[in-house]
């Protein structure tokens, strides 16, 4: 069980760069038609890390790597190889940080949210059975909002209206085991918030007893210079991604 963290601006240009050129031709596509910078940067992190993690797992080369999409839009794994129909895989990302979680005994599903002032409890109540004691504050908040987007994201259907609600119950060492409905079924899923910055609430679904291993890219890649080039070497400032598409407004 590893999960993957990164912060889009904690990496230098030069490894933002070389993420680009890890990236297939439809994922280029897909960074290049966001609007805004920073959300260009943090898909090309997210996915050339994804890339990275699976790679290593399966001992391939990270860009022979192929993706489609599921009935539900779940992400899936194309021709993965030995040992890839065993491995499950998860992918978040916000503009400040992006995870990707991966496990060989089943499902996962990892959500990272950026911690928001003045939410609305009530807006947990159509998807979160919180009881009588709804969330106390906004990192509360939170916390349950990633759990059920995890949660839905391991079950490979992702949060939709008309679910069943979720319940949340205490398990032990910083886990609450998911049960599902007004019968409180047992999912065999467990969901955990994981270490993060303090402006980011991280959460992960998978199955009970999971040992998490933490790799931190930014530990690994090259961090930024002390000043950004300006030798046109290709390095835009904040956006080292793929160019935005033609028409399209940047920052």
């Amino acid at each position: 069980m590893e999960v993957w963290t990164a912060s889009p601006d904690a990496l230098g240009c030069g490894a933002c760069q070389a993420f680009a050129r890890m990236l297939d031709p439809q994922e280029r596509e897909r960074a290049s038609r966001l609007v805004f910078a920073p959300d260009r940067r943090a898909f090309v992190v997210a996915h050339a890390m994804r890339r990275m993690a699976l790679g290593l797992a399966l001992a391939v080369d990270p860009q022979e790597l192929r993706f489609g999409s599921g009935p539900y839009g779940q992400p899936l794994l194309l021709a993965p190889g030995e040992g890839g129909d065993e491995i499950h895989f998860s992918l978040t990302r916000s503009r400040e940080l992006v995870a990707c979680a991966l496990d060989r005994r089943g499902p996962v599903g990892i959500d990272v949210e950026p911690l928001l002032g003045g939410m609305d409890a009530d807006l947990l109540q159509p998807y979160v059975d919180t009881g009588a004691r709804p969330p106390p504050d906004d990192e509360g908040f939170h916390e349950h909002w990633t759990a059920l987007e995890a949660f839905w994201k391991a079950r490979g259907l992702g949060l939709a209206a008309g679910q069943p609600r979720i319940s949340l119950q205490p398990a032990g060492d910083g886990c609450a085991e998911v049960l599902l409905g007004q019968a409180r079924t047992a999912t065999g899923l467990v969901v955990m918030r994981l270490p993060g910055p303090s402006t980011h609430v991280l959460s992960l679904a998978c199955r009970p007893a999971a040992q998490v291993r933490m790799v931190e890219l930014d530990a690994i890649a090259p961090g930024p210079p002390a000043a950004v080039p300006q030798d046109g070497s290709g390095c835009r400032g904040r956006d080292c991604g793929p160019e935005p598409a033609p028409g399209m407004a940047t920052t």
